[in-house]
């Protein structure tokens, strides 16, 4: 427990165990040639196809505030950015299922507010990103991923429960709408 919680340890750790490996990643990559293109084809639509329906999602759930090229680009640029301070090349970043949701609550909450409403969604979403950014670079300063071993599998599967029960939700909320027009 004494070393739970050493400021910038994980992140310290994680630096030198990547940085053996992070020029031969992107040298290894750059040096396969046409061997790459097959891999990084499926790659590319594995991440790219969810992307662009979890878009046309959002787009449908926020009145066309939040787009699918907007999706698109944003999971592109976190990629790419990723992938180049992260020092993981071949890491997945996408949109899921909870990060709709909660996009569509979060609208759903500032639309009828006379304080957010329509024209200030994104820069409110933009300000709730930011926050949440620093909140988990503070987390990673300060080690919290050193506690994930202290939770059960029941946890997980709690959390789990509650997406299937958003989700379902959604749907009854859906089936209803469809019903009454």
């Amino acid at each position: 427990m004494e070393e739970t919680f050493v400021p910038f340890r994980g992140i310290k750790n994680d630096f030198k165990a990547r940085i053996v490996c992070y020029k031969q990643d992107w040298t290894s990559g750059f040096r396969a040639g046409a061997r790459i293109l097959a891999p990084t084809t499926y790659i590319f639509f594995a991440s790219a196809i969810p992307v662009i329906s979890f878009g046309e999602q959002l787009e449908r759930s926020t009145d066309g505030t939040l787009t699918a090229v907007q999706t698109l680009a944003s999971t592109a640029l976190c990629g790419i950015i990723h992938s180049i301070i992260g020092g993981q090349p071949l890491l997945i970043l996408g949109v899921a299922e909870p990060t709709v949701l909660m996009y569509t609550f979060m609208y759903n909450f500032a639309k009828d507010r006379e304080d957010l409403g329509h024209k200030l969604f994104l820069p409110w979403t933009g300000w709730v990103c930011v926050w949440t950014a620093l909140l988990l670079f503070l987390l990673a300063v300060l080690g919290a991923c050193s506690i994930i071993n202290r939770f059960t599998r029941l946890t997980g599967e709690l959390f789990g429960l509650l997406i299937a029960m958003l989700f379902m939700q959604q749907a009854i909320k859906v089936h209803l709408l469809l019903t009454v027009t």
